[in-house]
C-alpha cells in the first residue's frame, strides 16, 4: 500500500505509511525473546503493543526501530523493506531526548536545520504552536518540567514529518494527572498530523485511551496472539475513564494481559 499523504495545520505535509511484520524471531543468546511476530498496521493507526513484563515489547519496538537486527522475518513500511535506522520511523523513550545545550526552538527546528530545509524556522514555530509551549521557546531542557521535555521529544522527531513514530512507555515516568494530560494532548497532535505509531506501553488505560489497534503479546518467546481494533470511538478523555463500558473493556483487557 502507498502512502497516504494527508494535510496537516500550518500547511506543512504529513505522510503516513503502513507497516508490516512478518515471521518476526530475535533470539540473545540461548534466549530466545521473539518468536514469529506478525502485525499489520495500517497508515495513520496507532497500534498499542501490550504484554506481560519482560516478553520482548522493547525488543520488538527495537527491530522496527532498525537499532537491532532480527535473526528471521521481515519488516516493510510501506511496501519497502527496512534497513536500519532513520528519521522515517524514529523512537522515542522514557525520558526527553532532547539536546541539553540547544533552545527548545532550537531543539525543534534541529532535524529540518541537519537537512537544510529552508522551512526550519516555519516548522519549530509551528510546533512550538502546538505543543503548547510558544513561551518557552528560548528555555533550555533543563528549565522544562518532565511533561513539557516529553511533548518536545515527541514534537521534535514529528518535525521531520516520518511517516512512522515508535513510542517506547514514553509517558511511563510521568506523574498519573501529567500522563492524562498527555493522552489528550498526543491524540489531538496526531489528529492534525496523522503518522503511523506504534506505542509499547504496560499501561491497559494508555492503550486504550490512544491506541486504533489492541495487539497482544503472549509470554516469551513471545508472538502476537490478538490484534483487534478498538472501536470505543474517537473521542477519548478523561471523561472517557468514568464511562461504564471503558471500565468493562479495561477489565477485559487485563484479563487477557494477565492470562496470556
Amino acid at each position: 500500500m502507498s502512502p497516504s499523504p494527508v494535510r496537516s495545520a500550518g500547511g506543512l505535509t504529513a505522510v503516513a505509511t503502513d507497516l508490516e511484520v512478518r515471521g518476526l524471531r530475535k533470539s540473545y543468546g540461548a534466549v530466545q525473546v521473539l518468536d514469529g511476530v506478525d502485525l499489520s498496521v495500517a497508515a495513520g493507526e496507532v497500534a498499542a503493543v501490550l504484554g506481560p513484563s519482560g516478553c520482548g515489547k522493547s525488543t520488538l519496538l527495537r527491530l522496527l526501530a532498525g537499532l537491532e537486527e532480527p535473526d528471521d522475518g521481515t519488516i516493510t513500511l510501506g511496501g519497502e523493506p527496512l534497513r536500519g535506522p532513520s528519521p522515517t520511523h524514529p523512537m522515542v523513550a522514557q525520558g526527553a531526548t532532547l539536546f541539553p545545550w540547544l533552545s527548545l526552538r532550537d531543539n525543534l527546528a534541529w532535524g529540518p536545520s541537519a537537512a537544510r530545509r529552508s522551512d526550519a524556522d516555519a516548522v519549530a514555530d509551528e510546533l512550538l504552536v502546538a505543543t503548547g509551549l510558544t513561551g518557552f521557546a528560548d528555555a533550555l531542557p533543563r528549565q522544562l518540567s518532565g511533561g513539557m521535555r516529553q511533548r518536545a521529544a515527541i514534537a521534535q522527531v514529528l518535525a521531520n514529518r516520518p511517516p512512522v513514530l515508535l513510542l517506547d512507555e514514553p509517558f511511563g515516568a510521568l506523574d498519573a494527572q501529567t500522563r492524562l494530560r498527555m493522552h489528550e494532548w498526543l491524540r489531538g497532535l496526531l489528529a492534525e498530523r496523522p503518522t503511523t505509531v506504534v506505542l509499547v506501553t504496560h499501561d491497559v488505560e494508555e492503550a486504550l485511551l490512544l491506541g486504533d489497534r489492541l495487539a497482544l503479546l503472549g509470554r516469551r518467546p513471545s508472538r502476537v496472539i490478538e490484534s483487534s481494533r478498538i472501536s470505543f470511538g474517537a473521542e477519548r478523555g478523561r471523561a472517557t475513564l468514568r464511562d461504564p463500558r471503558f471500565v468493562e473493556l479495561k477489565v477485559q483487557v487485563l484479563e487477557r494481559v494477565l492470562a496470556s
